[in-house]
């Protein structure tokens, strides 16, 4: 039996009146965040943090990480790797959390409430936590650039400026209700030792510019950013 137009009608309406209510209940995501059953630990700190320092302060972490019975095993990575991919800073850390099976939890115990209770035991001065998963973490920063679920950028052409004014909205973010940490990456600033060759006294012992380089680059405990040699005529 066709239906006429004003039946048709009605019933397009009733259709869109049914699917209020589920409309209504839908979360800002289409999907909802899939528990990976891991978790992914981003702590920062400020520039400058030493390699000693830096070592120090994520072994502190691991241990106490791995003292929580939902934990498995935890491995931190303070810098960055022996990649060009991988452009992380000595003062960011990644640390990722193996997690038992939910059966071999505590009673009444959620991830968001072990998230919870770690982000506590893991204040340290001057460090912003940060938590999330590892594949959402790289979803995140190949689509945002921002590690975080929820971040602000600045735009500019003064480097000074947008420091000074991130570094406002970091104070402004803390206070706000929910707000677990905030952390405003520093853009300008380095610490960075010159090294100038007596070329006399080099020449005097026999030893060349660029084999000077390796004994530099192990004296120090990091890599020389960049060489620049001169030579006359």
């Amino acid at each position: 039996m066709l239906l006429t137009a004003g039946e048709r009608m009605s019933a397009a309406l009733l259709a869109m009146a049914i699917s209020i209510i589920p409309a209504s209940r839908l979360g800002s995501e289409f999907m909802p965040t899939l528990n990976e059953g891991t978790l992914f630990y981003m702590p920062t700190t400020l520039p400058g943090l030493s390699v000693t320092k830096a070592a120090e302060l994520l072994q502190t972490q691991n241990k106490i990480i791995k003292s929580f019975p939902e934990v498995a095993s935890v491995f931190g990575k303070a810098g960055r790797a022996q990649t060009a991919t991988d452009p992380a800073p000595m003062e960011m850390f990644e640390t990722v959390i193996n997690l038992k099976t939910e059966s071999e939890w505590r009673p009444g115990l959620t991830t968001d409430k072990l998230i919870a209770e770690l982000d506590k035991a893991l204040q340290f001065p001057g460090v912003a936590n940060s938590w999330t998963m590892p594949i959402k973490a790289r979803i995140d920063m190949l689509s945002t650039g921002i590690r975080t679920p929820i971040g602000i950028k600045v735009f500019g052409k003064d480097l000074g400026e947008i420091e000074k004014l991130a570094r406002q909205i970091e104070q402004a973010v803390k206070t706000v209700p929910g707000t677990s940490s905030a952390y405003a990456e520093r853009v300008t600033g380095g610490y960075y030792l010159d090294i100038t060759p007596r070329r006399d006294q080099l020449a005097r012992y026999g030893i060349t510019v660029n084999s000077l380089a390796p004994a530099a680059r192990s004296r120090a405990a990091g890599p020389i950013p960049s060489a620049r040699s001169r030579s006359p005529g």
